[in-house]
């Protein structure tokens, strides 16, 4: 109900004033009910008087063409009939029954001829509008014309020319009327008898508003049995005393939008049965305080729209029956009401006031226990009297709106128990306390928006509890500044909670535009009836899916539309579809998404992509959701938004060291894990050092060199360059890519607009078996097409695809016409002769380069090759067999002490009996009592030709075994040679898993698995080889870097067979006891954690030092394990 709209209009304009139909809103009970009984005894004569049935009025209706000069025209219902056919002059709308209503176009009484004779029969009621009166003849006679034999109401409505003045013989004729409107705004005088026929005693019901006369004294004399009088918008300037003297009966007085001054209580003499006065806008400026003295029964009293510039106390002090008192809309400031002005009004239930008040007295209302509805509206009140309800037990309905109040005192609403709906809207309300609504635990409805709140209590609504409706729009809460304050005075955490944690039965939330900045917790696990909330234009910045953790038992509507939603999270949106959640409706519109990769998620989430689970109890509306940032994507829709177009960056600010070289720019791309590093149009001369992406998590780095002066790529193995998997270097100076300038894991390679002549055959090889390069650019260069240009050709044509531009790239020396690589073939570039040319001065140069090499070789080999080993370089002009003519041991075996029985038993007899024989170096055996073991595995590895490694699970969990590979490992990559075999011992897992060094060199390098058929034989391939005396010069080794030609031939089988011997610890190792003896004391040695050991001495604990001595001497066990941990 909307409670601050008037009545009903008190104020119709001339024009239309004729078609108001008289309202009964606000009528009280008892008036209602005595008009309704009015209806029912005018009414009840016409059931026996039989009307035509509708079927046959329709009939008789349908032949008037043929009998008269109207025309019927059906319409549902209801019948119209038009006057004559052509130019209707009067219209006639019958509905059979209810009312019959004729219509009149500038006629004068005369037309009335035109109406057809019908037989309407009984009707309820007959409206005549914009019709002249008939002359002298009484208005009965217009319906009686048609038919019409009886009815109750009579609307006579003309604001046009009556045609002459009416007399008391209009209104004659008209029995069993009960209810009469007369209304003309060009009746300028109405006879004191007008109402004085016989036939109008029985009227209960007269309007005669909208008109434009004064009332004689005696106009109503003959009409005793007046119930309802309509006095409206007629000018009147005064009343005649004594003009209601015989309305015993009268109840409804209705004297709005005249001129009335100087009333008093004689005016009203004669009434006492009054219930309801209408007096608004009337322009009264005050009244005589005994003014109502005559109406002790007024329920209802009217006094909008008056220029009262005071009111006298007491003036209601007689009219004990009032429930309803309306005094809104003042013309003039009436800014203070009398003490006591609605005091001691025990039936009053419902006060309206608005008159620009800017206070009022704290017992206004003091004893009217009775009032449930109190609108004290667009006002200037800065506070309240805190005494002001103090009798307002049974009060509902309070609404404070549109007054300036600043402030309300903590216990004004004490004995408002009862109160259900709050309206303290447009005010300038600050805060609300904890007090404040302490007693309203009935309270529903709560309205405070437009104010200018920016704190409410955190127990606010401790006592609330049962409110479903709460509106603070249009403040500034941000939800925030109590709770630090909280914090600060020691307050338990469960008060630490929003203001709204009590309201359990909670249904709608608004607080659209204020200074939230995040959805509290309590709402989502404790309001659980919750189903609109508004948090629309607030500052809200940051959206994870907990925020879809509402577990409310209804479908839920969140509006978040217009905040500062910057950072959408859903990373673990499919952890939420565990919880069973009801329907949310959350609109995200019109936020600034900062779309980098943070909001990866939520892309995938709205492409369908993750969290499937969710997708019907989460329903996001996005459709006006658009990037705010980067400036790339600034004004694109999210739900358009690919996930590879998200990017984060590398370094923050607060990042120092920066990581992304200078001048460069670095982001990531979640995606999918790379590393992307713009460097283009910097004047770069050489690719600068790239960042380490092992350390963060990513699969690789995309490089962008576009535009700059590089003349080189670095090695592919250079750290962080090696990472690349996509290359965009177009636009440099680059004359000659190497194969070993090209990342491995490389499956883009731009390099457009160099300088490339040629690919040389390492590049080419490259491209030929890379497993992971997908598209190549190559245009823009002066490619060279002649017979070096063979291999580029050949690779282009078996892989075209590949070449994404291969239809553009030309030809520089075959003349000024362009030549496309694309449209020549082989023989085009190079023809036979001219091979067989080329290759005949290759040849010839070759051999001369060779004899005089050899030449100088033969002289200064040996200063050749000390120099040469000096400096690390070509190591495979180096013999191995002069690198190791001075090592102790053919081999050296690393292995966990758990696998000892394998190597004593099978390993070291089949190596060291076998043909050729080798000489091991067994730690157990060969290594000197007393040394440091660190010491003891640097010198075994470099007095062995070879290093054994029999990998294992037990080798693998050994901190000393591991040591002793990785020192092999260096060893052999040092001198540039092949100098560790592995074999694999029963299963080891998946090699991913393996520490980062075994892990590289197994996915390097070949090994021998033990099992395999072939084993003893690839294993003495793989061991050194004795010297041919007979042999002079140089024996070829390969290089580290290239296939071990003997470990080739020991690629091993795929599959791991079953071990054939048990575990090291199942069978005594009969070599230890063949190096130490049966029974031979062993002294314990215990590592922690792979820290410096700590020997035991006589019961004490002491840690070993540099010399690996205790005390002077060197403790060892001759059985220990050198990968016991």
């Amino acid at each position: 109900m909307n409670l601050k709209s008037s009545r009903r209009s008190r104020t119709p304009t001339p024009n239309n004033a004729h078609n108001k139909m008289p309202t009964f809103k606000g009528f009280s009970t008892t008036s209602l009910f005595i008009i309704l009984c009015c209806f029912i005894s005018t009414h009840l004569p016409m059931a026996s008087t039989a009307n035509p049935s509708a079927s046959k009025l329709r009939e008789d209706c349908m032949e008037l063409s043929v009998k008269s000069k109207c025309e019927c025209i059906p319409m549902l219902t209801d019948l119209q009939i038009e006057c004559p056919v052509n130019d209707p002059k009067i219209t006639i709308k019958i509905r059979p029954g209810d009312h019959v209503m004729i219509e009149c176009y500038n006629i004068n009484y005369r037309d009335y001829r035109l109406m057809p004779n019908m037989t309407i029969g009984n009707t309820t009621q007959v409206q005549i509008q914009g019709c002249p009166l008939p002359g002298y003849l009484p208005i009965a006679s217009i319906p009686q014309q048609l038919g019409v034999t009886r009815y109750t109401t009579l609307l006579f409505d003309n604001n046009n020319d009556l045609g002459t003045n009416i007399t008391k013989e209009h209104l004659s004729g008209l029995h069993g009327l009960g209810r009469l409107r007369f209304s003309s705004s060009r009746l300028l005088h109405m006879p004191s008898d007008l109402f004085s026929d016989t036939s109008l005693r029985n009227i209960t019901w007269i309007d005669l508003r909208s008109n434009n006369v004064e009332l004689p004294v005696d106009i109503f004399a003959k009409l005793e049995n007046l119930i309802f009088i309509e006095l409206g918008y007629n000018h009147l300037k005064n009343l005649p005393i004594g003009i209601f003297r015989n309305q015993k009966k009268l109840q409804v007085l209705n004297l709005w939008s005249n001129e009335l001054q100087n009333l008093t209580k004689e005016t009203f003499a004669g009434i006492p049965s009054l219930t309801e006065l209408d007096l608004s806008n009337n322009g009264i400026e005050t009244f005589p305080e005994d003014i109502f003295e005559y109406l002790p029964n007024l329920s209802t009293i009217s006094l909008n729209k008056n220029r009262f510039h005071s009111l006298p106390e007491g003036l209601f002090k007689s009219n004990k029956h009032l429930k309803l008192i309306r005094l809104t809309n003042n013309r003039v400031p009436l800014r203070s009401l009398p003490r006591g002005f609605f005091a001691n009004l025990p039936h009053l239930k419902e006060i309206r006031l608005t008159t620009d008040l800017e206070s009022v007295p704290g017992d206004l209302f003091a004893n009217s226990t009775g009032l449930e509805t109190v609108l004290i509206t667009d006002n200037k009140l800065g506070t309240l009297p805190e005494e002001l309800f103090e009798s307002q037990l049974n009060l509902i309905h309070l609404e404070l709106s549109y007054n300036e109040l600043t402030n309300l005192p903590d216990h004004l609403f004490h004995n408002t128990r009862n109160l259900t709906s709050l309206k303290l809207d447009h005010n300038q309300l600050t805060e609300i306390s904890s007090d404040l609504f302490a007693s309203l635990t009935k309270l529903k409805t709560l309205d405070a928006s437009n104010n200018q709140l920016t704190t409410i209590d955190p127990q606010a609504f401790a006592y609330a509890q049962s409110i479903e409706d709460i509106n603070f729009e249009n403040n500034h809460l941000s939800l925030g500044e109590s709770y630090s304050q909280m914090l600060e005075d020691g307050l338990g955490a469960y008060q630490r909670g929003s203001p709204f944690q009590h309201c359990m039965s909670l249904k709608r939330l608004n607080l659209k535009n204020n200074s939230v900045m995040y959805i509290p917790q309590d709402w989502k696990f404790q309001l659980l009836n919750l189903q609109e909330l508004d948090l629309s234009y607030n500052n809200i910045t940051t959206l994870s899916e907990d925020d879809l953790q509402f577990l409310t038992r209804s479908d839920l509507h969140l509006n978040l539309t217009h905040n500062q939603l910057r950072m959408i999270n859903f990373q673990n949106i499919e952890l939420s579809a565990e919880t069973k959640l009801n329907k949310v409706k959350m609109d995200l519109n019109d936020n600034p998404v900062q779309c980098d990769c943070v909001l990866l998620s939520f892309v995938q989430f709205l492409r369908g992509e993750r969290g499937q689970a969710l997708k019907q109890s989460v329903i996001l509306n996005t459709r006006n959701l658009r990037c705010s940032t980067p400036e790339n994507l600034r004004g694109m829709e999210v739900e358009k938004v690919k996930p590879m177009e998200l990017l984060c960056p590398f370094d923050h600010e607060d990042t120092n060291p920066k990581r992304c070289p200078k001048g460069c720019q670095c982001w990531v791309r979640t995606f999918d894990r790379i590393l992307m590093v713009n460097c283009s149009n910097g004047n770069l001369t050489k690719v600068p050092p790239l960042p380490r992406i092992e350390q963060f998590q990513l699969a690789g780095t995309e490089l962008n060199v576009q535009n700059n002066e590089l003349m080189k790529l670095p090695l592919a193995s250079t750290p962080g360059y090696a990472s690349v998997v996509k290359m965009f270097a177009a636009g440099n100076n680059l004359t000659d890519i190497e194969g070993t300038q090209l990342p491995y894991h490389l499956t883009h390679l731009d390099v457009r607009y160099n300088a490339l002549k040629y690919f040389n055959e390492s590049t080419i090889n490259f491209l030929n078996e890379s497993k992971t390069l997908e598209s190549v650019y190559l245009s823009g260069n002066p490619w060279t097409c002649d017979c070096g240009a063979k291999p580029l050709l050949m690779y282009a044509q078996r892989k075209y695809d590949a070449i994404r531009d291969f239809g553009e790239m030309t030809c520089a020396n075959l003349g000024p016409t362009t030549k496309y690589i694309s449209e020549l073939s082989i023989t085009d570039i190079c023809s036979e002769s001219e091979l067989y040319i080329a290759a005949s001065i290759a040849i010839s140069v070759v051999g001369l380069l060779i004899g005089t090499l050899a030449a100088l070789y033969y002289k200064y080999q040996k200063e050749i090759k000390i120099w040469l080993y000096a400096h690390n370089m070509f190591m495979w002009f180096v013999t191995e067999e002069e690198l190791d003519k001075d090592k102790k041991y053919d081999a050296f075996i690393s292995y966990s002490h758990k696998d000892e029985q394998f190597i004593a038993e099978y390993l070291v007899p089949q190596l060291e009996n076998g043909t050729p024989p080798f000489k091991l170096c067994v730690h157990v055996r060969d290594w000197l009592v007393g040394e440091c073991i660190p010491d003891q595995i640097v010198r075994s590895i470099e007095d062995s030709r070879r290093t054994i490694v029999v990998l294992s699970q037990h080798f693998i969990d050994s901190v000393w075994a591991k040591m002793e590979f990785k020192t092999a490992h260096q060893a052999s990559l040092t001198e540039g040679r092949a100098r560790v075999i592995v074999i694999i011992y029963g299963d080891i897992g998946n090699i991913d898993n393996l520490d980062s060094d075994l892990k590289a060199y197994l996915k390097m390098n070949t090994y021998l698995k033990w099992g395999d058929p072939w084993f003893w034989s690839k294993l003495r391939y793989a061991m050194p080889h004795p010297v041919n005396n007979d042999m002079k010069g140089l024996v070829k080794t390969p290089l580290k870097g290239s296939t071990d030609d003997k470990l080739e031939l020991i690629k091993p089988s795929p599959v791991t067979p079953t071990l054939t011997t048990p575990p090291g610890e199942a069978t005594k190792n009969p070599l230890v006891a063949h190096l130490n003896g049966v029974g031979a004391t062993q002294t314990a040695v215990m590592f922690a954690n792979g820290k410096t050991p700590a020997y035991y001495t006589n019961g004490k604990t002491t840690t070993a030092g540099q010399n690996c001595h205790i005390n002077g001497a060197f403790i060892i066990n001759t059985n220990a394990k050198q990968s016991d941990v």
